[in-house]
């Protein structure tokens, strides 16, 4: 099992050390570097064969030149350094003003445990040479190399990236050929030719073949078909044939969904490369519907004899693990949850994703619904305060009373602190008559409540409602089609008195009727409320949710209380 990576100076990665468990999922947004650790260690697997074939002498190492280079994609080898900088110069102190060239070297340094349990590593270096070519030797010595290969200790790591479409037809390839497709980011372009490579034994007969069996076997559990076996006759055929059988007819693989592939191609590898010690999975969960999100991560952490690192950001992957199986690098750093007695007592209060989502900034919003979120978005963009907002995971309390939601809040947080122990939070809720108005700590920034009876009750703003069913119906303003629409508007906010005064604004308006009245339901749940009389214009069934009123508001037409939540917001993150 490989425990631990030092990566310096590739890609995002200056100078790291990664540490990993038997079964770990990699956990990180988009562009947060979650591929590049798997990537690091596919070039580390690659370097290690092509030392294979080399004379094994010299003290530059063996030229990789980009044509042949089969790990990943690349356009030109410069990308693969940081910042694209392959070497810097600094002040050379034998010579006034002279300066000194110094190469930057990309290091992948690998640590295992062999079977008697001793720590092993062994380190990929790497110097560029141009946009083609680099070279790559041990960094300590070729010796080294061979001691550690003859005595067959080194790890064999397959790398999966990303599932890509399948090809129509698929010649047999040899397993250069492959892994050439596969380091191009195109495994579907050769999921036959892997699914041969399950039954392509001969020390097996296919119908004695397990491996193929257990395929088989959970293709027809989790999709309800017959995958059949590869047709090859090598000398005779000219292309692999793969079909499954459905409802007693015969398909081509390609006629099935992307889910089905993707999981075709997961079982592929997982059972195609038998040598394999580490397997790397880019996003294996792309394609698939929660339910086979579910199943597949629950299938692969009962293959204990294979070590999976698995990049994602799957809420259901990262719910279906335990925690000290999660390797956030959201922050830039790697971060790992370790289990302490009151940590595990936490957790029953807390989810995975909680964490994760925590880690990346250290801010917590304590949410009565998602309505709630979505509004709150929206005010953001168009105040200018979505970098701000963003840095606060939204948690959704799920309503009842305030003093139900503040307890729930406070257990929940003092349970994340036990993990995160630095996360901060902010609390808003509806002024609602359940209970007593909030009589909030000195921490004003912490604890919010809406001056109004609830959030909808910002969005009684009639030229929002009349934006909102321009930009639904994709229409200008003057088209004689939104008369109707426009009459029936103002025929709502004059009817409820809900109108400016003169010279007020609806950002500092502070008239009683505007927090007494229910917006909720004057809005949205009545049987008569302005959204099903919208919706009930000739028979149009347009539909002008919370989120589109939100979004189509002008910045002098949301409310200053709106300005003070986010205030109270920057409060918060200033105090950090």
């Amino acid at each position: 099992m490989i425990h631990k990576l030092i990566l310096k100076n590739f890609k995002k990665v200056k100078d790291e050390t990664f540490l990993f468990n038997n079964f770990d999922l990699i956990v990180g947004s988009n562009n947060s570097g979650k591929s590049t650790v798997l990537q690091a260690m596919a070039i580390w697997q690659y370097c290690v064969d092509q030392f294979r074939l080399s004379n094994k002498k010299g003290t530059s190492g063996i030229q990789v030149v980009l044509p042949n280079f089969t790990a990943l994609p690349l356009p030109e080898f410069n990308l693969l350094w940081t910042d694209r900088t392959d070497r810097e110069y600094k002040e050379d102190k034998t010579k006034k003003g002279g300066k000194l060239q110094v190469y930057i070297y990309i290091e992948i340094d690998v640590y295992w445990k062999n079977t008697k349990g001793e720590e092993k590593n062994f380190c990929v270096k790497i110097s560029y040479q141009s946009p083609q070519s680099v070279y790559a030797k041990p960094k300590v010595n070729w010796a080294d190399f061979v001691k550690l290969d003859s005595e067959n200790q080194l790890p064999r790591i397959i790398y999966v990236p990303p599932f890509s479409g399948l090809e129509p037809h698929e010649k047999w390839l040899d397993d250069g050929n492959v892994r050439q497709n596969v380091g191009k980011a195109q495994p579907g372009s050769v999921l036959r030719n892997l699914l041969y490579r399950v039954i392509d034994r001969q020390d097996i007969a296919v119908e004695n073949n397990n491996d193929w069996k257990e395929i088989a076997s959970r293709i027809k559990e989790w999709f309800g078909v017959e995958l059949l076996c590869p047709q090859y006759k090598k000398t005779i055929s000219t292309e692999i044939i793969v079909e499954y059988k459905t409802n007693k007819k015969v398909f081509d693989i390609i006629s099935g969904g992307s889910g089905f592939h993707q999981i075709v191609t997961l079982m592929a590898f997982l059972y195609g490369y038998p040598d394999a010690t580490t397997i790397l999975f880019d996003e294996p969960d792309a394609h698939l519907h929660i339910n086979l999100q579910r199943l597949i991560i629950n299938y692969l952490k009962q293959q204990n004899k294979t070590q999976f690192l698995i990049a994602t950001h799957s809420e259901e992957f990262i719910k279906g693990v335990e925690i000290n199986s999660i390797l956030s690098i959201l922050s830039g750093k790697p971060m790992r949850v370790e289990s302490t007695n009151t940590i595990i007592a936490a957790l029953s209060i807390i989810d995975n994703m909680d964490i994760v989502r925590t880690q990346e900034s250290g801010y917590i919003l304590y949410l009565k619904g998602e309505d709630d979120e979505r509004i709150l978005s929206a005010w953001a963009n168009i105040l200018g305060k979505s970098e701000l907002y963003q840095k606060f995971y939204p948690y959704i309390l799920g309503g009842s009373t305030k003093k139900e939601m503040i307890k729930k809040a406070d257990n929940h947080f003092n349970a994340l602190k036990q993990i995160v122990p630095d996360v901060k939070r902010a609390i808003l809720l509806d002024y609602d008559n359940d209970d007593v108005a909030l009589n909030p700590s000195s921490n004003q920034s912490v604890l919010n409540e809406w001056k109004r009876k609830n959030i909808d009750n910002y969005l009684l703003v009639p030229d929002a409602w009349k934006r909102a069913v321009v930009n639904e119906k994709n229409a200008a303003l003057k088209d004689l089609f939104l008369i109707s629409y426009n009459e029936l508007i103002e025929n709502v906010f004059v009817g409820q008195n809900l109108f400016l005064p003169p010279k007020g604004n609806w950002k500092t308006i502070k008239a009683q009727i505007f927090s007494v009245i229910d917006g909720k339901k004057l809005l949205f749940e009545n049987p008569d409320s302005l959204f099903l009389q919208i919706k009930g214009i000739e028979s149009k069934n347009l539909k002008i949710n919370r989120l589109a009123v939100a979004s189509a508001m002008l910045p002098d037409e949301i409310h200053e209380d709106v300005d003070h939540f986010f205030e109270n917001l920057e409060k918060i993150t200033s105090q950090s």
